[in-house]
């Protein structure tokens, strides 16, 4: 409750301190005393002064109606426009906005600052013998310690000198750290992992990126392997830039004398014992419609990757390479990119460069709609193991054009035509000598019809509030006559790759130009979706089943009347279940072609469990290598198993393994828990199990992994 002597002394104060200062302030407190001969006022107990869009709170405030200081001390918090301030002791000039604190606490989520004094104004406060924590202070918590730092509230916080490091061991020293407070910049990173594995013996991985700017990150990337040697390289991270200018990225890379014993590359050839790697991704906003994304990755041998970093091995086996610029607008993109080959260990199809034009579809008079697409190249292609050097210069370019016509929203009926004309010259590796032009055209069109019902059916458990049945059958035809003249004048660099999925059926999307074959196919489709209504909003998928197949009245050796019949399936019943299924039968010899199937069962955020089946056919016949021929396809039967148990905030177990039926064994396996350490790190513990002939991995290790969450 507020004293009636404070509210006196606001009433009384207010004609003078309007005389002195823009506004006038609202006063309060349990206790308030006035010294008339010195203008001083004394608030005690719960003080408060709003001053405009300040508000000041302490045990005690002092305010001196001759020269507008306030002074406060115990329990001091200063907020204003959104902003907050604690402190032990502060100085406030009303008139200026001018302060000074000891003992002051403030910051920005997800940085917390403290000093020991501090002096400054709403823009920007100058801040002695700083301690910057990221989240609020803990133990192991990254920190950054300056002797002077710069704050400017929901703008940057700035040193010029200082140290960085965990908790009380700030170590590292730093010149310049920036951090933009407008956005979350990645500035500093650490991994450490550390283990046993029977290729490499005893090791540690450590991977760490210390401030040095705004939003620059630099350090070492270190690998310490007991029976190979020492991995030793720069690294880098950035996230830059403001607005719509941005840039983020990063590099790695090591270099070892690897003194262990080394296999053979996947051509045949012995690993070197001096081994090297290096990765840059990068990606880039020029404007708003203008962007730059690159990656670029060297190894000095197949396998260093896969012998070091064997969990970024798993995921990609062959990496790409490349630069690629794109301007966007409503209508059209224009983009340049560039694909090279740095190391001769896998096939690439290099662009050196390609620069397109692609229309997006524009809409005419009459319902017409009009793509156009085209790009000129020069393209290369070196076999990694011998053979013909492929290379040609090609443009080449699409017009289409299509008309929908819909009735009553039920039935739609799109007739397309397109033309697509490609030109190759300065050709090398084709069976003929002297390139070729190629004219060729396509008709067909796209329906469908689009049916429902509604079902009054309720199930309370399995949240079932009505049925509703959407049925779509589609039609799609395409007719591309003579598609494959000219074959022998052409080099087979954008070729066709293995797929069990139905191919690309239009002209203009078609990316294996160099090896067309001539279409006229019929696809049939038929898409069902159930669905329930949703208790928070609209209404909730329950099951999709889409099914395809193309019937062929022109075929490829070797091919049948009718493609694969494909199926794709998605059913969530209920919100702890989940089912993914993708099928391919054979409909001409009634066998399974491809299975890629998972089922996942939720316990809430407390549990989860996943299996998945995976099974591709030998029977898909051969696909070409340049400088191999053509290889026989060679199938896998997989099982997968995942299962992860949350104990509490902190802890989490999990166990996973794959099984290949083929060869009878557990190709790998991982039991171990998660531990969350301060909300910023995550550390894994795991024991590991790897199998097979090509797994160079060894057979036993055991890991524990060290990973900041963000900062």
């Amino acid at each position: 409750m507020i004293s009636r002597y404070a509210l006196i002394l606001a009433l009384a104060a207010a004609p003078l301190m309007a005389q002195t200062t823009p506004g006038e302030a609202t006063l309060s407190a349990d206790h308030t005393t006035v010294d008339y001969s010195t203008g001083e006022t004394v608030m005690s107990g719960r003080a408060v002064l709003v001053d405009g869009t300040r508000t000041l709170t302490s045990d005690e405030i002092r305010i001196n109606q001759r020269t507008q200081v306030a002074t406060a001390t115990g329990h001091v918090i200063l907020t204003w426009e959104g902003e907050r301030l604690l402190a032990d002791e502060l100085t406030l000039q009303r008139g200026t906005g001018h302060f000074t604190a000891r003992h002051l606490r403030i910051g920005q989520f997800p940085y917390y600052v403290e000093g020991a004094s501090a002096d400054g104004d709403r823009k920007q406060v100058v801040i002695h013998d700083a301690v910057v924590t990221y989240h609020e202070p803990s133990e192991w918590l990254p920190t950054i310690r300056a002797t002077e730092l710069i704050y400017s509230p929901g703008h940057f916080l700035r040193l010029t000198k200082g140290s960085f490091g965990i908790d009380n061991y700030a170590l590292i020293p730093v010149t310049t750290v920036g951090q933009d407070l407008g956005r979350q910049a990645a500035v500093a990173k650490i991994t450490a992992e550390a283990g046993y594995r029977s290729t490499l013996g005893p090791y540690t991985d450590i991977d760490d990126l210390f401030p040095v700017y705004d939003g620059l990150g630099v350090g070492p990337d270190i690998g310490i392997y007991a029976r190979r040697g020492l991995m030793l390289g720069p690294a880098a991270g950035y996230d830059i830039g403001s607005g719509d200018s941005t840039a983020v990225g990063g590099f790695r890379s090591g270099y070892i004398h690897d003194y262990g014993i080394r296999n053979m590359d996947i051509l045949g050839n012995p690993v070197p014992t001096d081994r090297t790697y290096a990765e840059w991704h990068h990606y880039q906003q020029v404007t708003s419609d203008f962007t730059i994304r690159g990656e670029l990755n060297w190894t000095s041998d197949s396998e260093v990757i896969r012998d070091f970093h064997a969990k970024e091995f798993v995921p990609v086996h062959e990496p790409d390479n490349f630069l690629e610029a794109v301007y966007e607008q409503p209508d059209f993109l224009a983009s340049a990119l560039t694909r090279f080959q740095p190391d001769a260990f896998y096939p690439v199809q290099e662009r050196l460069p390609e620069l397109r034009f692609d229309l997006l579809p524009l809409q005419l008079g009459g319902g017409l709609y009009v793509r156009l697409d085209s790009g000129i190249a020069h393209l290369a292609e070196h076999p990694p193991a011998g053979g013909t050097t492929q290379a040609t210069d090609r443009f080449d370019t699409f017009l289409g054009i299509s008309r929908p016509f819909s009735y009553k929203g039920i039935a739609t009926f799109t007739p397309v035509a397109g033309a697509r004309y490609t030109q190759y010259w300065d050709t090398q590796g084709a069976a003929e000598s002297g390139g070729a032009g190629r004219a060729l055209g396509e008709v067909g069109f796209d329906a469908d019809l689009k049916a429902s019902a509604t079902f009054d059916y309720k199930n309370e458990y399995l949240g079932i509030d009505g049925l509703r049945h959407l049925l779509t059958p589609t039609l799609s035809y395409r007719y591309i006559p003579e598609a494959d003249k000219d074959a022998s004048w052409i080099p087979e660099i954008d070729r066709s790759t293995f797929t069990n999925y139905l191919p690309i059926m239009e002209l203009g999307d078609m990316r294996n130009i160099d090896q067309l074959q001539a279409e006229n196919v019929l696809r049939i489709g038929l898409n069902n979706t159930l669905q329930t209504r949703d208790a928070q909003y609209g209404s909730r998928d329950l099951l999709t089943l889409n099914l395809a197949d193309d019937l062929r009245m022109e075929r490829a050796p070797g091919q049948t009347d009718f493609s694969d019949l494909q199926a794709d399936l998605v059913a969530k019943p209920v919100h702890w279940l989940e089912l993914r299924l993708e099928d391919a039968v054979s409909t001409s010899q009634l066998e399974q072609r491809a299975i890629d199937a998972s089922i996942t069962v939720r316990g809430g955020e407390e549990w989860m469990s996943n299996f998945g089946v995976g099974y591709l056919s030998d029977r898909y016949g051969t696909f070409y290598v340049p400088g191999l021929g053509y290889n026989p396809i060679v199938g896998v039967d997989t099982y997968h198993a995942e299962i992860r148990r949350r104990l509490n905030e902190v802890y989490e177990l999990f166990a996973r393994g794959d099984y290949d039926a083929r060869d009878h064994l557990f190709i790998d396996q991982y039991y171990g828990f998660v531990q969350r350490v301060s909300n910023t790190w995550l550390v894994q513990y795991a024991v590991v199990f790897t199998r097979g002939p090509d797994n160079g991995q060894g057979h036993f290790g055991i890991e524990v992994n060290l990973n900041m969450v963000r900062f």
